[in-house]
């Protein structure tokens, strides 16, 4: 019987801060073996992302469950020898350098592939390996923004960041994705391949349904069109917001209007259409509102589901904890390090039958299984003294 649906493979996951890290932690839930290889000096930046946690923040932990820690000076020859020893029998290669630092470090997939033919060579970089902007460097919020995402989430008369890095998540998802249809053809041809993600165009494809009317001759999508006519959010008389999302069916209106006690409006032949609500839903919006006002969040709750009105509180952070769906998921889950503690999580959101993902091991101490994984190349202690005492590990 298989541990996880990945049981068996091997990923080396050279990468750091999000997008990679991610890509790789999604295979781990999935019970794929991920050495995570970080530099002695400090590893991974984002072990540092808050300096209150001394390298081992709870962003670093979500974001590298389910993998053992080697630390290897890329800088130095040796360190490069073990990679590569590491690589010879891997099944997946992680890593987010830009194209001139992967050639210059000797992991140029081409190189790669005559060492192992059978290796998956993922890169996530800013721009992609071509193009004016291939050497530029890149992060979430740049992707966001020369994509056009962050126009969807922000005012441009005050331009803000969203409050997480959409373009970084979504790039690991699909790059965990194109890895997996990697293994898929392998097994078909024998042989991996090369797996391109770039920040710039996971941003374009995650945003694709809502650009498709521009780029077929309608209306560009924003802030303003995207809710009219279906999206409502509200503020309650306490002050708590809420929002409600309806389908394009006419008792979808109906049973708002009945939700909020103002079937009079079934009448008003302003609102009596799909595209007359539409073209008029800013006044629907201050009519609403001034409804919504008179009661608290509870009550509208309430009254909502009783007309099978989809709707949800907004919720912060601290308030989505205590509710009673999440908690039926059993999140946050929690996963123990023996030195460093527990840790509250919400693991990987896919639920399979028979090989669930499952949290394997907490986050590592940065190289925490240097040694285990050099004695299985075979390194013997006085070698693993050596590499230590010469910078290598």
């Amino acid at each position: 019987m298989i541990s996880g649906a990945l049981d068996g493979t091997v990923c080396i996951d050279i990468s750091g801060h999000v997008a990679g890290p991610y890509a790789g932690s999604l295979l781990g839930d999935l019970g794929c073996e991920v050495i995570k290889v970080e530099l002695p000096s400090g590893g991974d930046t984002h072990r540092g992302r808050n300096p209150q946690y001394q390298g081992y923040g709870p962003s670093f932990r979500a974001l590298n469950r389910n993998k053992k820690s080697i630390t290897l000076n890329l800088r130095e020859k040796k360190a490069r020898e073990i990679l590569l020893k590491l690589l010879e029998t891997a099944d997946i290669l992680i890593e987010n350098f830009r194209p001139p630092t992967r050639k210059r470090l000797g992991l140029d997939y081409e190189e790669l592939s005559k060492l192992n033919p059978k290796l998956i060579h993922c890169s996530i970089s800013g721009y992609g390996q071509s193009g004016p902007y291939r050497d530029k460097p890149g992060f979430d919020t740049i992707g966001q923004a020369l994509s056009g995402m962050l126009s969807l989430v922000t005012d441009f008369d005050d331009p803000k960041v969203a409050g997480f890095s959409i373009t970084d998540h979504s790039s690991g998802i699909f790059a965990a994705h194109g890895i997996m249809a990697a293994l898929l053809a392998r097994q078909k041809t024998g042989r991996g391949q090369f797996v391109d993600i770039s920040l710039l165009q996971v941003s374009l494809a995650f945003i694709e349904s809502h650009v498709a009317d521009y780029l077929n001759g309608g209306e560009a999508v924003s802030r303003d069109n995207f809710p009219r006519g279906r999206i409502y959010c509200l503020i309650a008389s306490d002050q708590k917001p809420l929002v409600i999302h309806l389908s394009g069916h006419q008792d979808a209106w109906e049973g708002l209007l009945k939700a909020a006690g103002r079937t009079d409006l079934l009448e008003d032949a302003r609102f009596a259409t799909r595209k007359d609500r539409t073209e008029r839903h800013w006044e629907i919006v201050k009519i609403l509102q001034e409804t919504f006002s008179k009661q608290p969040r509870d009550y509208w709750l309430k009254r909502l589901d009783a007309n099978s009105i989809p709707n949800a509180p907004i919720s912060t952070i601290q308030e989505v904890f205590d509710d009673p769906q999440i908690k039926h998921m059993g999140i946050p889950k929690q996963i123990h390090h023996p030195k460093m503690g527990t840790s509250n999580l919400v693991g990987s959101p896919i639920n399979l039958s028979d090989t669930p993902p499952q949290f394997f091991r907490p986050a590592l101490l940065l190289g925490e299984n240097t040694e285990e994984i050099l004695e299985r190349l075979g390194y013997d202690n006085v070698a693993v003294k050596e590499l230590r005492a010469s910078g290598v590990i």
